[in-house]
C-alpha cells in the first residue's frame, strides 16, 4: 500500500494582513507588542482587529506554537483561526487557541503528575460533577436530614462559583445565598469530601481545569516554562474575565510581557458568573502599561441608536469613556412606548412585528429583550394568539421551566388524580422522597388501592414524614376552586424547596407570581390548566421544522442577546423595579452594571428600536400599583428619542 504524506501549506507571495481595516484597527494590529489594553465597543469589528493582529505575528515569523489566543468559546477560536489561515494562506498547526478550559486541560494533561494525578485523568461535565457532590450528600449523610437541605445542583453552583472567584464558600454563602448561611459549615465539608473524591477518582471537574492549571503556575519553574512558551498572549472578551483567569494571565505574561486583551468595559454584565470589571479597568495599573487603544468606529448601528447608546453610557463613572460612531446611513428615532399595562405593551410588540415584517424585515431579523424571564409571560400569549412563530433564545418556553411544571403538576392532580407523571413529580419535590420511591408510593396508592392511611402505615419514617405533608395539602386544595388560591397554597410550600434548589430561586419566584396574576382571569382550576396547556402545544423550538427555523421572531433576555444583533429590537417592561433591578438599587457598582446591562440591550439593534413600559401592573398581593418608567429613561435627553402614547381603537 502507498502512502500519501500531506504537508502544510506555506504561501510565499506578499501578504496585505492590513486590508480592510480603519485606521484605529491598524493601529492596534501593528503597534500591539508589550501589554496593550484595546478598548473594542460594540460592533467595532473587534474579531477582525484580533484576527489581523494574529496574522500580522505569524507574517512577522513568530511560531504558531508561541503564540496564545485565549477566546470564551471554542467555536470563536475555530473562527478565528481559520480566517486567519485565510489570511496568510498558511496553517497555523501548533497554535494554543481555544477557551481557558481547552488551554488549561491542554497544559494538565502535560503536568498532571505535579498535582498527583495521571495524565489520562476524567473530566466530569456538570451533570457528572452534580451526582458526585450527591454522593457526597449520602456519603455525609445530610439526604437523612429532618429538615430539607440544600440540593447537590445549588451546591455546584456555589462550589463553581467560589473557585473561579478565588473566594471562600462561606462569603459565597453570605454575599450571593444568605438564606443558606445555616447550613454553611455542613456545605464546607461536603466541598472539603467532593474533592477528595474527585482526587480518588482522578477526575477533575470544569473548575478544576482552571485552579489546577494555577496551581501548576505557583510553581516556579513551571511558570517560567510556560512564559517562556508564549512570546505573544491574545485575549477576547476581556471584560468577562474572573479573579482566577485574570491571576492565569498575570503568571503566563512575566516573561515576554506581550499581552494584548480586547474587551468592552461598557459590555461587562455577568458578575453573577464572576466576571470583574476590575480585570479589564486596572489592566494599565497591573500590565504598567499606557498602552490603550479605542475602538469607537461603529459598523452595525444607525447614527440615531448610537446618539441613544452614547447618552446611555456617559452616566457610568467606573469606565474608560468613549463614543461610538456611525458608518451607517440615519434611520427612524428610537421610540419610548408608554402602554398603559403589560397586556397592552404585549399587543403593542404583536402589532409592530407584524408591520415590520410586511414592510420587509424578516421575523429572523427582529428581536425582543427583557431584563427578567418573568416579563415574557403576556407577550408569549399574544404571540400565540397572533401565530407569530418564535424561539425563546438559550431557554425554555415559560410552562416548559422546571419551577413552573413543578408547581402546574399539583393543579393536574386535582383534576386528573389518575396522572400517574404528574404525581410523580409533584411527590419527588418532598423529602426524603426521590422519583424512585414517588413510584413505588404511586403503586401502593393506585395500582394496589390503597388509602393514603394504609400507605402511611407501609412506608419508611423517612419517607412518612414529606408523603404526610403532600397528602395534607391535598386534602386541603381539593376544597379550593379558584386557580389563584390553589396556588397560593401550593407556592407557601414550594418557596422552601425552590431555595433550597436553584441558584436563581428569587427571579423563579417572580415567575411564579406572574403565573398567578396571570390565573385571576380563570374561574376555574380545569380551565386554567386547558388554557396554559394550549400555550405549550405552540411552535417551540424543538418543533419548528429546521428549513422553517431561521424565520421566527427571537424572544431572549438582554444577557443572553450579548453578541448578538437584528435589525429591528424591542424592550419591554422598562419600569422602575424590574430595570435595574430592584436588587441593584443599594449599590453604585450594581447600578452601573445595569446600566451596562441597557446599553448592550441598545447596540444589539440595526434600525429599529422600540422602548416600552406599562403604566400599571398587577400583583396578587397588592393588587394594581402605578408604574413610572425606569430611572435610566429619565438619564436621557428628550432629543435622542421620541415617545409613544397607545390607543386602542373602538
Amino acid at each position: 500500500m502507498e502512502k500519501y504524506k500531506l504537508k502544510p501549506y506555506q504561501h510565499k507571495g506578499k501578504i496585505d494582513y492590513l486590508q480592510g481595516l480603519n485606521p484605529e484597527q491598524k493601529e492596534v494590529v501593528e503597534n500591539g507588542n508589550g501589554a496593550a489594553l484595546v478598548l473594542a465597543g460594540a460592533g467595532s469589528g473587534k474579531t477582525r482587529v484580533l484576527i489581523h493582529r494574529l496574522a500580522y505575528l505569524l507574517y512577522q515569523g513568530v511560531s504558531p506554537k508561541n503564540i496564545l489566543l485565549v477566546t470564551f468559546t471554542n467555536r470563536a477560536s475555530a473562527e478565528m483561526t481559520h480566517r486567519a489561515e485565510s489570511l496568510i494562506h498558511s496553517s497555523l498547526k501548533g497554535l494554543w487557541a481555544g477557551t481557558f478550559h481547552h488551554i488549561g486541560n491542554r497544559i494538565l494533561r502535560r503536568e498532571a503528575k505535579h498535582l498527583g494525578y495521571s495524565s489520562n485523568f476524567s473530566i466530569a461535565d456538570s451533570e457528572d460533577a452534580k451526582s458526585l457532590i450527591g454522593d457526597c450528600l449520602q456519603s455525609l449523610g445530610y439526604h437523612k436530614k429532618e429538615k430539607m437541605f440544600p440540593k447537590k445542583r445549588l451546591l455546584y453552583n456555589i462550589y463553581s462559583l467560589a473557585i473561579n472567584s478565588q473566594t471562600d464558600s462561606d462569603e459565597i454563602i453570605a454575599k450571593f445565598y444568605p438564606h443558606l448561611q445555616e447550613y454553611a459549615h455542613q456545605i464546607k465539608k461536603i466541598f472539603s469530601h467532593y474533592q477528595q473524591k474527585k482526587k480518588q477518582a482522578n477526575v477533575m471537574d470544569f473548575s478544576d481545569l482552571l485552579s489546577k492549571w494555577l496551581e501548576i503556575l505557583e510553581d516556579p519553574q513551571l511558570a517560567k516554562k510556560y512564559s517562556q512558551t508564549f512570546r505573544y498572549i491574545l485575549v477576547d472578551e476581556y471584560q468577562d474575565t474572573n479573579q482566577i483567569q485574570f491571576e492565569i494571565l498575570k503568571k503566563l505574561s512575566t516573561y515576554h510581557k506581550n499581552i494584548l486583551v480586547v474587551g468592552d468595559d461598557a459590555q461587562s454584565i455577568y458578575s453573577f458568573r464572576a466576571a470583574q470589571i476590575s480585570n479589564l479597568l486596572d489592566f494599565p495599573k497591573v500590565f504598567k502599561t499606557d498602552k490603550i487603544f479605542k475602538l469607537e468606529i461603529n459598523y452595525r448601528s444607525s447614527p440615531q441608536i448610537l446618539n441613544l447608546a452614547n447618552a446611555i453610557i456617559e452616566h457610568n463613572v467606573c469606565q474608560y469613556p468613549k463614543k461610538l460612531k456611525a458608518v451607517k446611513d440615519d434611520t427612524e428615532i428610537p421610540h419610548l412606548v408608554s402602554a398603559k399595562d403589560v397586556y397592552q405593551q404585549a399587543k403593542f410588540v404583536g402589532q409592530r412585528v407584524l408591520e415590520l415584517n410586511r414592510e420587509g424585515t424578516p421575523l429572523s431579523e427582529i428581536a425582543v429583550l427583557f431584563r427578567s424571564r418573568f416579563q415574557a409571560l403576556e407577550l408569549e400569549m399574544e404571540m400565540t394568539k397572533r401565530n407569530i412563530p418564535y424561539i425563546v433564545r438559550g431557554g425554555l418556553r415559560f410552562f416548559e421551566q422546571a419551577h413552573i411544571k413543578d408547581v402546574i403538576s399539583f393543579l393536574k392532580i386535582i383534576i386528573n388524580p389518575h396522572d400517574e407523571i404528574a404525581f410523580k413529580r409533584a411527590l419527588s419535590l418532598y423529602r426524603g422522597i426521590g422519583k424512585n420511591y414517588a413510584y413505588r408510593i404511586w403503586e401502593k396508592l393506585i395500582l394496589e388501592n390503597n388509602s393514603p392511611y394504609q400507605v402511611l402505615e407501609k412506608i419508611p419514617k423517612r419517607q412518612k414524614t414529606g408523603f404526610k405533608e403532600f397528602n395534607n395539602l391535598f386534602t386541603q386544595l381539593k376544597k379550593i376552586k379558584k386557580p389563584e388560591d390553589a396556588l397560593e397554597k401550593i407556592l407557601k410550600m414550594y418557596k422552601e424547596y425552590c431555595y433550597l434548589s436553584f441558584d436563581n430561586a428569587a427571579e423563579r419566584l417572580m415567575d411564579l407570581e406572574e403565573m398567578v396574576k396571570m390565573s385571576y382571569n380563570y374561574p376555574t382550576i380545569k380551565e386554567f390548566l386547558n388554557d396554559s396547556g394550549s400555550y405549550e402545544e405552540f411552535k417551540s423550538e424543538k418543533r419548528i421544522p429546521e428549513e422553517e427555523r431561521e424565520e421566527v421572531l427571537t424572544l431572549t433576555t438582554i444577557h443572553q442577546a450579548k453578541g448578538l444583533e437584528w435589525e429591528a429590537v424591542f424592550i419591554i417592561g422598562f419600569c422602575e423595579y424590574d430595570f435595574p433591578h430592584a436588587k441593584a438599587l443599594n449599590s453604585q457598582e450594581s447600578l452601573e452594571e445595569e446600566r451596562r446591562l441597557f446599553y448592550v440591550a441598545t447596540t444589539r439593534t440595526k434600525s429599529f428600536f422600540y422602548i416600552s413600559y406599562p403604566q400599571t401592573k398587577f400583583s396578587h398581593k397588592t393588587g394594581i400599583i402605578i408604574t413610572r418608567p425606569s430611572m435610566f429613561a429619565h438619564e436621557l435627553p428628550q432629543e435622542n428619542y421620541q415617545e409613544i402614547i397607545l390607543e386602542e381603537e373602538i
